[in-house]
């Protein structure tokens, strides 16, 4: 087994419950941001109630390590809150430097490695596409820029609180959002943390088709025209 990876492994017992300890507020969103309500009264509330028709939506909690074959990685592909427009591909968030573990309370860390992630999931069938990836961390900060299949973005902090118990830190909750003028194959995050001892709590991906103006336009006259019907009948 690599090195790295074989020293996380025997932090992890020392370092496990404590960072465990100091999951974001019970590992719900502590923000309400769009577009979305964000900030469910339960871990088990999702950032998106209702994921709009022909979108895609999937939102993780409590991370696992699906697969023990892959020593230099932890992924997980079951997203435990929210899941909806995936299809057979399934969707996927993966932490790539090999020196991250997962925590008793399913967050992935590592207090020796300023960690990368990878995030998978199908995208709509039409575009144009908004998408939106949000993500909760604790103790050290991210990098502030993203990319969706290789287009960069900067990140807002949506919500900043310090965090008593474990080993502290903040807590941060991080939002990215990219236009994109037509559907690809699959979208393709990546993100990375800016210094070691960072933890990943969660993380959400939602993706919607955009109407376009004609599309608009011709809502707009078939609502006039079920108007002027109204008023036709009316007139009788």
């Amino acid at each position: 087994m690599p090195l790295n990876k074989t020293l996380s492994l025997l932090l992890a017992i020392a370092f496990s419950a404590a960072a465990g300890s100091a999951s974001a507020a019970a590992g719900r969103w502590d923000a309400a941001v769009a577009p979305g309500t964000g900030n469910g009264a339960t871990s088990a509330t999702p950032w998106i109630a209702a994921p709009a028709a022909g979108s895609v939506y999937a939102e993780w909690n409590f991370m696992g390590d699906d697969d023990a074959s892959s020593p230099l990685t932890v992924e997980d592909s079951t997203p435990d809150i929210g899941a909806f427009g995936l299809g057979s591909a399934g969707a996927q968030v993966r932490e790539t430097t090999g020196g991250a573990f997962v925590t008793g309370g399913g967050n992935i860390y590592s207090p020796m490695v300023a960690l990368a992630f990878e995030v998978t999931t199908p995208s709509p069938t039409v575009g144009p596409v908004d998408v939106w990836l949000r993500v909760s961390t604790i103790g050290s900060e991210l990098e502030t820029v993203a990319t969706l299949n290789g287009v960069s973005a900067t990140a807002e902090s949506n919500f900043t609180l310090p965090i008593t118990g474990g080993f502290g830190g903040d807590e941060n909750e991080w939002l990215w959002r990219w236009t994109l003028s037509s559907a690809p194959a699959s979208l393709n995050f990546a993100f990375e943390a800016a210094a070691s001892s960072v933890s990943l709590d969660q993380v959400a991906v939602y993706a919607v088709p955009v109407p376009e103006p004609e599309t608009y336009a011709l809502m707009a006259l078939g609502l006039g025209a079920l108007a002027l019907r109204a008023r036709r009948r009316n007139a009788r």
